[in-house]
């Protein structure tokens, strides 16, 4: 009898990414291709047809390499991006990356309000959430006013393989077409974009079957019970055991997501304050929890300043963080100023050296990481234990750094969390395992 496999899906911003474990959630396989943009100058969209037909192709070819039999297959990853679809489920424009530019927010703050829209969505109004893209789109691809649904990403991909449409919670709740708190779809948000009642589709919550793959899927995948996993941060949170009450994530990746998960809802004021501040709340992955994140531009800023200094690799990367250890950070005067868009050096001085930059853009990353974990920990209290994730924490300044500003942390090893998640996820809807806090 062939040995019961899990698939697990992390649709990234840069890879698709699948994994194939056993029910003990062992990796049996792995595999990954870029994701498909189509970039010109800062704007990058996607063919949603195509990002479905590779992100199939991914599975399918994890599952191949792992041998045995699909019984579940979860997909997580982001959830700005989507697909504007007619009532065939046809897509009615491409879909616009969570970074891409491209976005309408004047008629949001004239109709709705910006402090409404925070203290309803949890968001801060910008470019990036999903319904000033709708509102870009509607503007330059006028077919996409008679959508009558909005899924994101996971949520189209596991259509597209047979499951019913739905919009998975934590999923959802990221886009600025749905009320946090209350917890239902925001019908004046979705009146704006031109969209019905069932604009947002069936709600639901991480691990749900939502139907079995379809006869023209690949063979290898058929019958496969489907489910959506969540937000990639979140599942990666998950099964790296933090998210509880009491555990802060800090995952450090090109971003670094900073998570807290609760049960208390917030008042309307601090869900407004903390979205001004770019940390966002979404309902969890967990049923009837919530999830603070927030996001900095770590990873991407201490890859400029290795480049800046020539250190790529990732065997420098390590040295120049030794060497920065060594470095007394109050010897320079010399500051970091950093965004998502790119990294400013200030007041250099005779003391500068490429450990003494490095060690200065550290000791500023974790200054900006502690500011806004401050203002987290004012309405979710002081963590009660720390789990870190991602490459960066491998490096020994960035390592002694953190060590400083949490004390003991526990770190993760896992290298694929959010795909292994997301198997974890499936196994869950295919009736393997136990939805629990850990």
């Amino acid at each position: 009898m062939a040995q019961e496999i899990l698939i697990g899906v992390d649709i990234g911003t840069s890879r698709l990414k699948a994994v194939a474990t056993d029910l003990n959630l062992q990796v049996l396989s792995e595999y990954a291709e870029p994701t498909p943009w189509k970039h010109e100058k800062n704007f990058s969209e996607i063919d949603m047809l195509l990002l479905a037909k590779t992100v199939i192709g991914v599975a399918s070819k994890a599952a191949e390499l792992a041998g045995g039999k699909v019984i579940a297959i979860g997909f997580t990853g982001f959830s700005e991006t989507g697909v504007l679809m007619d009532a065939a489920g046809k897509p009615l424009s491409p879909g616009l990356a969570w970074h891409d530019p491209r976005g309408i927010t004047e008629p949001i703050i004239k109709e709705l309000g910006d402090f409404e829209f925070r203290a309803r969505t949890g968001a801060l109004l910008n470019e990036i959430v999903t319904i000033s893209k709708t509102l870009w789109l509607n503007q330059n691809y006028p077919e996409s006013k008679k959508a009558k649904h909005f899924l994101s990403a996971p949520e189209w991909v596991a259509y597209c393989l047979g499951a019913e449409p739905v919009n998975e919670l934590s999923l959802v709740s990221r886009t600025g077409f749905f009320d946090v708190e209350a917890r239902r779809p925001w019908d004046e948000a979705i009146a704006l974009v031109g969209g019905g009642s069932d604009f947002l589709a069936k709600l639901v919550v991480a691990g749900e079957p939502i139907g079995v793959v379809n006869n023209q899927a690949p063979e290898n995948l058929r019958g496969a019970v489907i489910t959506i996993a969540g937000h990639d941060h979140f599942t990666a949170a998950y099964y790296c055991g933090a998210i509880n009450e009491g555990s802060l994530f800090d995952s450090m990746g090109t971003a670094e997501a900073l998570l807290r998960t609760f049960k208390a809802p917030l008042t309307r004021d601090a869900i407004a304050e903390l979205a001004a501040a770019n940390v966002g709340l979404s309902c969890s992955v967990i049923a009837d929890h919530y999830t603070l994140l927030g996001a900095l531009p770590t990873g991407l800023t201490l890859e400029r300043a290795c480049a800046l200094v020539g250190m790529t690799s990732r065997d420098e990367k390590i040295a120049l963080g030794k060497s920065a250890l060594a470095v007394d950070p109050n010897a320079s005067a010399m500051r970091v100023v950093n965004d998502y868009h790119g990294l400013s050096i200030t007041n250099l001085d005779d003391a500068v050296s490429p450990a003494a930059l490095f060690r200065a853009t550290v000791e500023h990353l974790v200054d900006d990481s502690a500011q806004m974990i401050a203002l987290m920990e004012k309405y979710t209290g002081k963590a009660e234990n720390v789990v870190i994730a991602g490459g960066w924490i491998k490096n020994p300044v960035i390592a002694f750094a953190k060590e400083k500003q949490f004390g003991n942390y526990r770190v993760s090893d896992a290298t694929e969390a959010g795909a292994t998640g997301a198997a974890e996820f499936a196994g869950i809807a295919a009736g393997k395992f136990q939805l629990k806090v850990k």
